[in-house]
């Protein structure tokens, strides 16, 4: 038997996703799409975001860190210091032209922190995925020379995280500019193993390298009304790459030639409108990200540039709590995600509805956000594999006056 090559056996894996002959286990991430690239992006919106179909980028930070943008940390409260953990739980169904299962993933989301420095100066830092990469795939595959067939598995893991820091500066009264400086790190494993042959083959690649994103937030105001304006930016990078390749047999181990992989974060471009008034606001998001530039050495997928589309608002629950720190939060919205991935020259698609709700709570936990998503992505189209899901977020905030006490001990 030739000794198998996970990327060289791509065109297997290919046919798998086509013909929908594989099976598909429970993996703590994403999809089997996460096979290909990188991995499934996972967006930077967070918190209240979350229940507004991701939208953010000209929302400036206030009770709640914006992440998505950075120039909007000048809109965190003077008198606060905000900590937020976000965890993520998901039910998938799997659905092929023969094949139909189920899988439930839950896992941390974030960690993050911000507050005011200044009147002019905001910061916040903290830990956030890119990417993620969860699969677990049999395949049948021929004995050479005969008419039989044994079971082969594709798994991998990994991703790619950011440890990030960020800024924003007030220019003007109404103008705001910022920047986040990010480390990203991680690891790309594919393994590949039979049971027939008795043999695992494992492939890991340990990808770092840093990185800045840029924004810009300009805010209007027209009687009663505030109108917003944010940008982001951030430039293609090539991520640093660390190979290591060993094979498994009931002799040993043996580690085999290092590979070298391109793995890189691509040009993205991004705006969105806000209005607001009162406790109500709502805003439209677009963001472009320039993978048709960017080659994988897996030949046998193509990439095409990604944009994202969505909306969401928000509103207080009508009644006596209204206007006092009891409020509750609605928050409606939704999301078109144009994937960069094309399969067999199918474009592997998602869109997401969601629903919010903000909670305010006593104690040192003082809020909690919770949003449901409902959401599909790809296609059973030539045989592909479509993912349908729910999933819920939960965003906890702990808010005070951490750095400010001590001013006036």
């Amino acid at each position: 038997m030739i000794m198998p090559r996970l990327l060289k056996n791509s065109a297997l894996i290919l046919s798998l996703l086509l013909s929908g002959a594989g099976t598909l286990l429970a993996q703590s991430t994403s999809s089997p799409y996460s096979i290909f690239g990188i991995g499934i992006l996972e967006g930077n919106s967070i918190g209240p975001s979350k229940g507004m179909g991701g939208t953010g980028i000209a929302f400036l930070s206030d009770m709640s860190v914006n992440s998505m943008n950075p120039a909007s940390y000048s809109g965190i409260d003077s008198l606060l210091t905000i900590f937020e953990v976000g965890i993520f739980g998901k039910y998938s169904s799997f659905t092929t032209l023969q094949d139909k299962q189920s899988d439930v993933n839950a896992n941390l989301k974030y960690v993050l922190m911000g507050f005011r420095v200044n009147p002019r100066l905001a910061t916040s830092f903290g830990f956030m995925p890119v990417s993620s990469i969860g699969y677990n795939i049999n395949a049948k595959a021929p004995i050479e020379g005969t008419n039989q067939q044994y079971i082969e598995t594709y798994s991998g893991t990994g991703g790619v995280n950011q440890i990030y820091g960020g800024a924003s500066f007030k220019i003007l009264k109404n103008l705001s500019l910022g920047v986040n400086a990010a480390y990203l790190f991680g690891n790309i494993t594919r393994m590949e193993s039979s049971a027939a042959f008795d043999y695992s083959y494992k492939d890991v690649t340990y990808v770092a390298n840093f990185d800045f994103n840029y924004g810009l937030n300009y805010q209007l105001k027209i009687k009663k009304w505030k109108y917003n304006l944010g940008i982001i930016y951030s430039r293609s990078k090539d991520l640093r790459t660390k190979n290591t390749t060993t094979i498994t047999t009931p002799t040993g181990t043996q580690t085999l030639k290092e590979y070298t992989y391109d793995y890189s974060i691509p040009q993205n471009l991004g705006a969105g409108i806000a209005v607001s008034k009162g406790f109500f606001r709502a805003g439209i998001d677009f963001e472009r990200s320039d993978w048709q530039n960017i080659e994988f050495t897996n030949v046998y997928f193509q990439t095409r540039n990604s944009n994202r589309y969505s909306f969401g608002a928000e509103f207080p629950l009508p009644g006596d709590r209204k206007g006092t720190g009891k409020m509750i939060f609605l928050r409606f919205g939704g999301e078109y995600r144009q994937s960069y991935l094309l399969v067999d020259n199918v474009a592997i698609d998602g869109g997401t509805l969601t629903l919010g709700t903000g909670l305010p709570l006593k104690g040192t936990l003082n809020a909690i956000n919770v949003a449901l998503e409902f959401g599909k992505i790809g296609t059973t189209k030539r045989g592909l594999i479509r993912e349908d899901y729910i999933g819920i977020h939960l965003d906890m905030s702990l808010r005070d006056l951490w750095f400010r006490k001590r001013m006036y001990d």
